[in-house]
């Protein structure tokens, strides 16, 4: 009986330092993770136990928050050097680009307004297709940019 005090007493502090706040002696069934019938701490353990709920304080700050170092002039060039390359005419489009493919197919959804394109629309392609090719450029966009200004490119 005494090991079955002690385990109680273990899940009893378990939860309440899990749960951030001190619980009374009495645990419903559920909570406490036995079945069939509630907890109760015996009198001469409940004085002996003391719970407190901690909080974990990090010594040293091991991670930049900035970690993004977002820099608008990025954003602009790369916005620029993914627009002008996708206004470039193609055969895959139909002697188009996929900068007016897209558009068109935006100014064609528009018109039919409440309705929205259905699954098979070219513009479902296009929308991935441009906003896949934007964001790539973005990301290394902003991983050149950040690894000359670190130094890394020497």
């Amino acid at each position: 009986d005494e090991i079955n005090t002690h385990t109680t007493v273990f899940k009893m502090a378990a939860i309440s330092c899990i749960s951030g706040v001190a619980l009374p002696a009495r645990i419903s069934a559920r909570r406490s993770g036995i079945q069939g019938k509630a907890v109760r701490m015996p009198r001469a353990v409940r004085g002996s136990v003391s719970v407190r709920a901690m909080k974990t304080v990090a010594e040293s700050k091991t991670f930049d928050d900035d970690w993004l170092k977002a820099d608008v002039t990025v954003h602009l060039l790369t916005l620029f050097g993914w627009t002008v390359p996708s206004g470039i005419a193609i055969k895959s489009y139909g002697d188009t680009s996929l900068l007016a493919a897209f558009s068109a197919s935006i100014g064609e959804n528009l018109a039919n307004f409440p309705q929205g394109p259905g699954l098979e629309d070219k513009f479902w392609l296009y929308l991935l297709t441009w906003h896949i090719g934007l964001f790539s450029t973005m990301l290394l966009g902003q991983i050149g940019w950040q690894g000359r200004k670190q130094g890394y490119f020497k």
